[in-house]
């Protein structure tokens, strides 16, 4: 590899830590190398982008603390790529940069969690897309929300699983839970067949029904 390579690699460390740390922290369709590269690229600059924020205010307040005028404002190395053939990697930028990534990554995983842009972008009709997930996994949270208890219906094999969410995934394939506390129920002769501490369930999609409790329908009382 060439110097600018050697550069660019290392300028990027820190937008791959926080596009990893997104990566395994959230729930999201698969990414492949392509789409990996974009997105580390891209949250390597909010990285360096924020932290040129950090520098330039903390020059500011020091200008005016010390009365020095003008201020001599310092640019982050990382910016000379749009217009030099050879960059100069500064090594306490790129620390600076993977000590960011750490609680900035962090906070994405958070935004993402909470559904801050996608709610406002919903509220403000920019968008009718509610995350990047899809609605088993909507509905799982929105039930650990609550009680934290649901019924999961095994129609093919007459069974109810009830117990409390504890685990739960979507593949290409499968749906998966995982339920503490668990009551085993025939479904047809409404006897209990076993209870246990834990259980995992995996099925083909639509293979089973999950709800969070039986109503009671009051009009046929």
């Amino acid at each position: 590899m060439d110097s600018l390579t050697v550069s660019l690699v290392a300028i990027m460390i820190p937008g791959v830590i926080m596009a990893f740390i997104y990566d395994v922290y959230t729930q999201h369709k698969s990414w492949d190398s392509f789409k990996y590269i974009l997105i580390s690229i891209i949250f390597g600059l909010m990285i360096y982008f924020i932290d040129q924020c950090i520098i330039f205010i903390w020059q500011f307040m020091e200008s005016k603390i010390s009365n020095k005028e003008p201020v001599s404002w310092y640019f982050l190395s990382v910016w000379d790529i749009a217009n030099k053939s050879d960059i100069k990697v500064v090594p306490y930028e790129v620390f600076f940069g993977v000590a960011s990534s750490i609680p900035l990554g962090l906070l994405v995983v958070y935004i993402n969690k909470k559904r801050i842009f996608h709610k406002i972008f919903l509220k403000m009709g920019i968008s009718n897309k509610y995350g990047d997930d899809n609605v088993f996994i909507r509905s799982i949270e929105k039930m650990s929300e609550t009680s934290s208890f649901c019924y999961v219906l095994l129609r093919d094999e007459n069974l109810s699983v009830a117990g409390k969410i504890y685990l739960y995934n979507e593949n290409d394939k499968t749906q998966e839970i995982g339920l503490l506390d668990a009551t085993i129920t025939d479904t047809e002769t409404g006897n209990i067949l076993f209870l246990t501490s834990f259980i995992y369930l995996s099925k083909e999609y639509g293979k089973m029904m999950i709800i969070e409790n039986y109503l009671e329908d009051e009009s046929h009382e």
